[in-house]
């Protein structure tokens, strides 16, 4: 995302920004648990928030339309099974305008998320994804969901640290999300938890986890999350700088 994207959010929506629900069948976030079989609650556990594409995989011009498009961006699955050693839950937001666009469905999304967990495992046996969520609307739908609005991150909040979940459904699954109001000429908000982060590689990823309060690590497309190395290993950094 370039830095107009975020500007024509404020120019719509003003200097407090309220994100309205999407009008379309598709309301909200596609969400799929991980491969491990541990039961979420109240945790007191950071979060480590990663977009997908260009941070986890290579992206692809045209989107990653399937399981034999996923190329697992190297040294990913080592730095994924780090956070999980260091005490991380790790949460996918991702935006995936595609399923609204008519071009797939969620579960292709489902098969897509398999394939790159698998790839993951195979660097680094703990390197488990325990949540993907997914932002299926296009820009102009107006959705709380994509990014740069912090809603994915919020829900990824509440479903792993403090829900008691219900019995777990395998493929992605529909939840409807909360508008969130965020103030972009305002204070940096505070997240959660201290060591909350957020690694992207757009403004627009920077911009969702500003708004939740999460330390930045902004990151090369071609290179990915191995970029940040061990630098959220340090309790005193605050990670990328950035002004809304």
């Amino acid at each position: 995302m370039q830095g107009s994207l975020l500007f024509e959010l404020l120019q719509s929506f003003g200097k407090t920004l309220h994100v309205p629900r999407c009008g379309h069948t598709m309301e909200g976030v596609f969400v799929q648990w991980g491969p491990e079989p541990d039961d979420f609650g109240p945790s007191s556990q950071p979060v480590a928030f990663l977009d997908r594409d260009g941070v986890l995989n290579l992206g692809k011009e045209g989107y990653v339309n399937g399981p034999d498009e996923v190329e697992l961006l190297k040294g990913a699955g080592l730095v994924v099974g780090a956070l999980k050693e260091a005490g991380y839950l790790v949460c996918v937001v991702t935006n995936q305008s595609p399923i609204q666009r008519g071009l797939w469905g969620p579960e292709r999304l489902g098969d897509i998320h398999h394939e790159l967990q698998r790839q993951l495992l195979g660097e680094h046996s703990k390197a488990a994804i325990d949540l993907f969520l997914a932002c299926p609307h296009r820009f102009k739908d107006g959705c709380a969901c994509r990014k740069p609005s912090p809603g994915m991150l919020r829900l990824g909040h509440q479903m792993l640290r403090e829900e008691i979940p219900t019995e777990r459904q395998e493929g992605p699954f529909e939840r409807r999300i909360e508008s969130p109001v965020v103030d972009w000429w305002g204070k940096k908000p505070s997240s959660p938890h201290p060591l909350d982060l957020m690694v992207g590689d757009r403004r627009s990823d920077m911009g969702a986890g500003w708004a939740f309060g999460c330390r930045l690590f902004r990151v090369n497309a071609s290179i990915g999350l191995t970029q940040v190395q061990l630098q959220w290993l340090n309790d005193e950094t605050s990670g990328d700088s950035f002004q809304p």
